[in-house]
C-alpha cells in the first residue's frame, strides 16, 4: 500500500523512515514538510501537505508525524481527500479534535488510527496477559527524561498545545491503558511545575484512581541524568515492573529480558491490519487523563529553565 509521510523531523527520520523501509506492508512514495527534506529516500517531497495530496492521487494512506499542533489540520485534509490516516502521539492537541477526526473518518469511510509506539513491546504485551482477569490494586509510574537528549534546541514543547513533559509522559499512560484495557481512570489530584517563560509543565505529579485501585505518576524533564521509564503494578499476581519499556520483572526477577526496538514496525503493521479490516482504532483514554490533570492541577511556577 502506498503511503505518504507528513513531517520529516527528528522522530520521522529516526523511527518512521526506517520502519517504512522495512516489511510493514507500505511503500513510501511521498513526504511533506515545509522545513525538513529527508535524505536517502526516493519519495517525492513537497513543502505543503495539501500540494502533496493533490499531486499524489495514488497515495492511499497518510502518516502524520508533524508537530502535534498541526495534526488536526493535516489529518482532516487527508481524510477529506479519501486517505486513511495514522496519527503519531500525542494524536491531537485536544480531545475534541480527536472526536471530530473520528466523525470525519466514519463519514468518509476511511480508517483512522491513533498510534502509541510504546505499546508495541513484548514486555508490555506479556504484562497485559498476566494482568488479564487480575487487575492491579496499585500502580506507580516514574518517567524522567533528559530534555536536551530528546528535544535539544526545540521550543514548541513549551508553547500552548505543546504538552510539555506530557509529550513523553503519554507513552507511560499508553502502556497503562494497554495493560489495563477495562479500567476507567480518574485523576484524583495533580501538581504541575512550569519553568520560567513556559506555558506547559516540566514536571507533573498526579494521583490516579479506578474501581478497586489507585496509583501515582511522576513525569519530569530535566538536564542530564539517566532516563528512567518504570511502571510498577502490584496485585494478587505479585509485583510486575515494566522497566525501560522493554524489560519485564516479576517479584524482582527478570521474566522477559530487554528485547529489540521494534516499536514503529509494530505501529505500521497495526495500521496496515486496521486498514485491511476496515476498522478505525482510536483511543481517547490517554488524552483524557492529560486534559483532566491539566484542568484540576495546582500549578507551581519557577525552577530552572530547560
Amino acid at each position: 500500500m502506498r503511503i505518504a509521510l507528513v513531517g520529516c523531523g527528528a522522530i520521522a527520520r529516526a523511527q518512521h523512515l526506517p520502519a517504512l523501509s522495512g516489511e510493514t506492508g507500505f511503500e513510501l512514495v511521498a513526504t511533506a514538510d515545509p522545513h525538513a527534506h529527508p535524505e536517502g529516500t526516493a519519495a517525492h517531497h513537497y513543502a505543503d501537505h495539501r500540494e502533496m495530496l493533490a499531486s499524489e492521487p495514488e497515495v492511499e494512506a497518510v502518516s502524520v508525524a508533524s508537530p502535534t499542533g498541526t495534526h488536526f489540520a493535516v489529518a482532516r485534509d487527508a481524510l477529506l481527500a479519501g486517505r486513511h490516516v495514522l496519527l503519531e502521539k500525542p494524536p491531537a492537541t485536544t480531545l475534541g479534535e480527536v472526536v471530530e477526526l473520528q466523525r470525519i473518518a466514519a463519514a468518509q469511510g476511511k480508517v483512522l488510527v491513533t498510534s502509541f509506539h510504546a505499546q508495541h513491546n513484548a514486555a508490555v504485551e506479556r504484562a497485559r496477559e498476566i494482568l488479564e482477569g487480575h487487575p492491579p490494586a496499585s500502580v506507580s509510574i516514574e518517567w524522567r527524561e533528559d530534555f536536551e537528549r530528546w528535544h535539544g534546541g526545540q521550543t514548541w514543547p513549551w508553547q500552548p498545545g505543546g504538552f510539555g513533559v506530557f509529550d513523553p509522559g503519554i507513552n507511560a499512560l499508553s502502556i497503562l491503558c494497554r495493560v489495563m484495557p477495562g479500567a476507567e481512570f480518574r485523576v484524583a489530584s495533580a501538581r504541575l511545575r512550569l519553568p520560567p517563560g513556559a506555558a506547559t509543565p516540566a514536571a507533573v505529579d498526579m494521583r490516579l484512581a479506578w474501581e478497586g485501585g489507585e496509583g501515582e505518576a511522576a513525569f519530569e524533564w530535566r538536564r542530564g541524568g539517566t532516563d528512567i521509564w518504570n511502571i510498577t503494578l502490584r496485585g494478587t499476581f505479585g509485583e510486575l515492573l515494566i522497566r525501560g519499556v522493554r524489560t519485564l520483572l516479576r517479584d524482582g526477577a527478570v521474566i522477559l529480558p530487554e528485547g529489540p526496538d521494534v516499536e514503529y514496525d509494530g505501529v505500521y503493521r497495526a495500521f496496515r491490519a486496521a486498514i485491511a479490516a476496515g476498522r478505525s482504532e482510536v483511543s481517547q483514554r490517554e488524552l483524557r487523563i492529560i486534559e483532566d490533570a491539566m484542568t484540576i492541577a495546582a500549578v507551581e511556577h519557577g525552577g530552572e529553565a530547560l
